[in-house]
């Protein structure tokens, strides 16, 4: 019996959060209350109040479960960046945006917490996590471009933080623009435009051959 009180707390908890991701990146964190969430989820507002102090609260527990494409993809790419790394950071990009395309739980954690640097007062406390988050996802373009250069695909002397961080311009860019204006544009196509205007530019990049 109390495995399965456990099991229905749980269940309720995660219907909770779920129900606070959905409302939350439709609405902003501001302009929706716990009592809200309680309603939508179908539990009493004390149940809420039960699994969570504060909305607070359950915005730091949906960002502790709440996972991007970004790290699953780069981990895949790991392998196929020892044969061709400038094709594994092309997969990577490409891989990681075309799932946010399809996945609407990814696309509702990146609207909530990164979309326009996701300014609502209610997520200033989370703003260091946030950016940390994005200080990875640099991360990952940058040992891309080094092992690009280190297989001299790319000049010895370039600046890998800057190019890196322009890369990531272009792709959290690229996010926004579409989420702006989901009907103009079709992540999956701007992707390959994305993709052709970098990876040619990166390319224009590699060491002479004279």
């Amino acid at each position: 019996m109390v495995r399965r009180s456990r099991e229905e707390a749980e269940a309720t908890r995660q219907a909770l959060l779920d129900t606070g991701l959905v409302l939350f990146a439709a609405q902003g964190p501001e302009a929706v209350t716990m009592k809200q969430i309680a309603a939508q989820a179908g539990v009493t507002h004390g149940a809420m109040y039960w699994h969570f102090r504060n909305k607070q609260d359950l915005l730091d527990q949906l960002l502790q479960q709440c996972e991007l494409p970004f790290e699953q993809h780069y981990l895949e790419q790991r392998q196929a960046v020892q044969q061709d790394a400038l094709g594994a950071l092309d997969a990577f990009v490409r891989g990681s945006l075309t799932q946010m395309a399809k996945d609407s739980r990814a696309r509702n954690i990146y609207r909530l917490f990164h979309y326009g640097r996701a300014c609502s007062p209610e997520l200033a406390h989370l703003q260091p996590l946030l950016d940390g988050q994005l200080e990875v996802w640099q991360g990952y373009l940058h040992y891309f471009l080094k092992q690009a250069r280190k297989q001299k695909q790319l000049r010895k002397k370039l600046d890998l933080d800057q190019i890196s961080a322009s890369l990531l311009i272009g792709l959290v860019g690229l996010l926004d623009l579409w989420l702006t204006l989901p009907k103009r544009f079709d992540l999956i196509h701007q992707v390959e435009c994305l993709l052709r205007i970098q990876l040619e530019g990166l390319r224009a990049l590699k060491p002479s051959m004279l």
